[in-house]
């Protein structure tokens, strides 16, 4: 479904289109994705990319730079013209998490990024393979605590995942809970079906398919409350781990020297691809909950999950290089 029937489908862009700022795009657009295909990050960059073309009259370029906790792509983008045209969808890691996960970084995550909009809050899930029998928190902690060699996955260091288990583990006291990272959600999530690992910890959005086809199963969530879309699964809050609130989301960055209409501009082509029903309902199907909001606003939700990811690095004891 390209421009046209986009607009068919109730995007109402004519109308909203009045308001849409100065500053236009001249060629296409690249949209980096700092993990690989297959994940949360990469499956809501391509629905939003979708979204947003008609709004912004060109194509937007997915491009998937994984490695280093979301590092790579982070640089690539530093390393990019600020003309406009080359932006990032970022989750925690590279943005949040890595400076204070790694020892030596190649940007600085709080003065090289201009903040455009919060795109989507995700909440995380505690998954259990197909071969696993474990259907509830209480069940692996009695399989962990057997003396059973177990390890979970992520999507690499310093992802949501990776730091909201090793909060967990520490708080559960299961240090011989073994992190094997991958390069993105999807080949965690693949690593899992094929017992690879036995558990993971990766956001809704990611492992939303493999939950309805029964290949993952989900123990508990991060957040404070439960999922309008898993009902019958508990927060680990209600599992006994108290004040336990970890999620996910995803957010649109520039390279800082970008010009202030380009931010303007995309800002509103975020929020307008937010506002439409088709959207909306895709990215809550998939375990996404849209957000938006100003670029302000984005700022100062980083600087809080800057503090919040920062004691979580601190509790879990990780380091990485």
């Amino acid at each position: 479904m390209r421009r046209r029937s986009l607009l068919a489908a109730g995007l109402a862009v004519p109308a909203i289109a009045q308001a849409r700022p100065g500053w236009r795009p001249t060629r296409s657009m690249r949209l980096i994705v700092p993990f690989s295909p297959g994940g949360a990050l990469d499956l809501t960059a391509r629905l939003l990319a979708w979204t947003m073309e008609p709004l912004v009259g060109v194509s937007i370029i997915v491009e998937n730079r994984s490695g280093a906790g979301g590092s790579i792509g982070a640089e690539a983008l530093t390393r990019s013209d600020p003309d406009g045209h080359s932006m990032m969808l970022a989750s925690p890691g590279p943005l949040v998490v890595n400076p204070f996960l790694f020892r030596t970084m190649t940007y600085d995550a709080e003065t090289e990024f201009a903040p455009v909009a919060l795109v989507t809050t995700n909440p995380m899930a505690l998954l259990a393979g197909p071969r696993r029998a474990e259907r509830s928190l209480a069940h692996l902690l009695m399989t962990a605590r057997s003396g059973e060699r177990l390890n979970y996955s992520s999507a690499g260091p310093g992802s949501g995942g990776h730091m909201a288990m090793e909060v967990l583990k520490v708080r559960l006291g299961l240090p011989g809970l073994l992190h094997i990272p991958f390069r993105g959600a999807g080949p965690s999530l693949q690593a899992l079906l094929a017992n690879q690992v036995q558990f993971a910890m990766e956001s809704l959005a990611s492992a939303a398919g493999f939950i309805d086809d029964e290949v993952a199963f989900p123990l508990a969530v991060t957040t404070a409350q439960r999922w309008p879309g898993l009902p019958n699964v508990p927060t680990l809050q209600e599992e006994g781990v108290a004040e336990f609130d970890y999620a996910s989301w995803s957010c649109l960055v520039y390279p800082v020297a970008v010009p202030e209409e380009a931010v303007l501009m995309m800002n509103w082509a975020v929020n307008t691809a937010l506002s439409t029903p088709i959207l909306r309902r895709r990215l809550l199907e998939v375990g996404a909950e849209p957000a938006g909001g100003s670029a302000a606003h984005l700022q100062r939700h980083l600087a809080t999950e800057r503090d919040k990811w920062a004691e979580a690095v601190r509790i879990s004891g990780a380091r990485v290089i």
